[in-house]
Order: structure tokens, then sequence, then C-alpha cells
């Protein structure tokens, strides 16, 4: 027999025992309802991460547009780098902000957990909690970089522009 056959749906639903939830049926319907709050406000924060980065990156296209459309001397380059300083510091601390939110909303469906059926504890322990963690930071140093980066090129166009 090969060890890493996977079982047919047969016999997974013969070995699985479902324990329902031991909550009343009203207290069982504000536990779902809070779980698809703190879900859609997971969605919502990660979604605004991403557009956090995008609206850095095109604010620094818009500095290095207008320094090279007015031909920027020295100085107003100075400031334009002073800005994009501003902007890329601002944009992380804002990320940072997401992540605590994340957390926090993570920790709620955590908390969840235990109240609801046996079934839910198991499908959600498909992935681990560490392995959640890990991707979430991975990303949110992915973006950090990100917005780095751009400052970096902005940096350099800023330099050659006036040049």
């Amino acid at each position: 027999m090969v060890k890493n056959a996977k079982p047919n749906e047969a016999e997974d639903t013969r070995d699985v025992t479902v324990t329902p939830s031991a909550l009343d049926p009203h207290t069982h319907a504000e536990m779902q309802m809070l779980y698809r709050e703190s879900t859609e406000t997971l969605r919502f924060v990660k979604n605004h991460q991403w557009k956090t980065v995008g609206a850095t990156l095109m604010v620094y296209f818009a500095l290095i547009f207008v320094a090279g459309f007015i031909d920027a001397e020295r100085e107003l380059t100075r400031q334009f780098m002073g800005i994009t300083i501003t902007v890329c510091c601002a944009s992380i601390f804002m990320l940072v902000l997401y992540q605590f939110w994340t957390h926090n909303e993570q920790t709620k469906i955590n908390n969840m957990q235990p109240h609801m059926s046996s079934l839910f504890a198991d499908i959600r322990a498909l992935k681990s909690k560490r392995e959640g963690n890990i991707h979430r930071y991975v990303l949110l140093l992915f973006m950090m970089i990100v917005i780095i980066l751009g400052a970096l090129v902005v940096h350099l166009s800023l330099v050659k522009i006036a040049a």
C-alpha cells in the first residue's frame, strides 16, 4: 500500500466524529456573526495594506514626474526628498498599524474556535498558526521593502533631475 495515498471521501466521512457546538442557538448565531465580522475586517485590512503600498508608489511617481516636468533645481529636489522620506515613514507606520489590527482580529477568531464545532476546529487546524504568522510577516516585510526601494528610486531620479 502507498504511504502517501489520500483516502477517498467515503473513508474520510467515516473517520470524522463531529462534536457540535455546546452553545445555545442564539449565542451560536452571535458567535457566527462575530466570526463573519472578523473575517470581513481581515479582508478589509489586508486590502488597505496593499492600497497603502500602491498609493505610496503613486505619490513617488508623482514626485518624480513633477520634478522632471518643471526641471527642478537642487533645493526643490531636496524638499521632494524630504517629502519622500516622510511619506515612506508614514506608509510603513500605517502598514505596522494594519498588522496590529490584523493580529487583534486573528486573536478574536482564535478565541471563538473553542465554542464552535469540532469540525470547525479541524478545518482551521489545516494551516498552522505559525505558518499563517510566517506568511503574514513575510508579506509585511515585502511591502516595507517595496516602499523603501521606491523611495530609493525617487532619490536616484531626483539626483539625476537636479544634475
